[in-house]
């Protein structure tokens, strides 16, 4: 028997200020900055960018018309979803604080796989183990480089500085894995002056490289299947904010069970989410790959 959380089929939704959420928010990098579209079916197509071109009209005369190309990229809604049986022995004396903790658990897990699905997952999506085409997967060979070894200012600066000179360079963003972090925190210019600012990446602050956002994320590793544990290469990612397309089915959802199970004495913890994802232009990325020394 399930309890009746919502009238529409027990789930409810993690308030926008729960705990929950924002675990979510801070070890997901794609939930921090991606482009949000709100899904209100199990599919939706979203245009991928705006129509461009402004002219200047004298007074009186005709506006010029612009036929604006507006292709799309569709979003399909994928469930990431687990249960817990809980023991009525251990939680009775505190029941709220015992369900809270194992949705904080799940949540920070989902955070990871969501954007090692989104960010690092290799191969063809098939729906399942690749739930989405990834960033990396869809970047051409051509716009990834290695490091072998230590990640180099001459790397960073061929990333970045591909993509601030063309559309793209009002919102960039960079994600990565923290394994560059320390690489980072000691990257110097040929002026002698750190890349990063050593307090914004040591929390006091927004980190920024050379002016644009730095984010973490555990999810930023190769892996061949989406995981909440990847191991592969550490990725550092430049790219586009509203290229990075999130759609967002549902936000994090909770059931459970008010009935202990006869035979168990256990209660059933039932944790979900639905997400789209969707690479706009793969040209709006570069990709540093992490990898060992020759």
């Amino acid at each position: 028997m399930t309890t009746d959380l919502s009238t529409a089929n027990g789930w409810i939704p993690e308030p926008v200020d729960s705990q929950v959420l924002l675990k979510v928010r801070q070890t997901s990098a794609v939930e921090a900055v991606a482009r949000r579209v709100r899904m209100t079916s199990e599919t939706v197509s979203v245009p991928r960018f705006d129509a461009q071109g402004v002219d200047v009209v004298a007074e009186h005369a005709v506006i010029p018309v612009i036929d604006a190309v507006l292709d799309d990229v569709t979003l399909k809604a994928i469930k990431f979803a687990n249960r817990f049986a809980v023991s009525v022995e251990d939680t009775r004396d505190g029941i709220a604080d015992s369900i809270n903790q194992f949705k904080l658990a799940w949540a920070s897990n989902f955070a990871v796989k969501l954007d090692n699905a989104t960010l690092g997952a290799s191969g063809a999506a098939n729906g399942g183990t690749r739930p989405f085409t990834s960033v990396y997967q869809a970047v051409s060979g051509g716009n990834k480089l290695s490091t072998a070894g230590s990640l180099s200012y001459e790397d960073l600066v061929s990333a970045v500085g591909d993509l601030e000179v063309g559309p793209y360079g009002d919102d960039l963003v960079i994600i990565a894995h923290p394994a560059f972090r320390m690489e980072l925190r000691n990257l110097k210019d040929a002026a002698g002056d750190r890349v990063v600012a050593t307090e914004g990446v040591l929390g006091a602050g927004v980190p920024t490289v050379f002016g644009h956002q730095i984010v973490f994320s555990n999810g930023a590793r190769v892996n061949t299947t989406a995981s909440d544990a990847p191991t592969g290469n550490p990725l550092l990612i430049v790219g586009s904010r509203r290229n990075l397309i999130l759609g967002v089915r549902d936000g994090v959802e909770s059931a459970l069970s008010d009935e202990a199970r006869w035979e168990t004495d256990e209660v059933e913890l039932k944790m979900r989410a639905r997400r789209g994802f969707a690479v706009a232009d793969a040209t709006a990325f570069r990709i540093v790959e992490k990898t060992a020394a020759p």
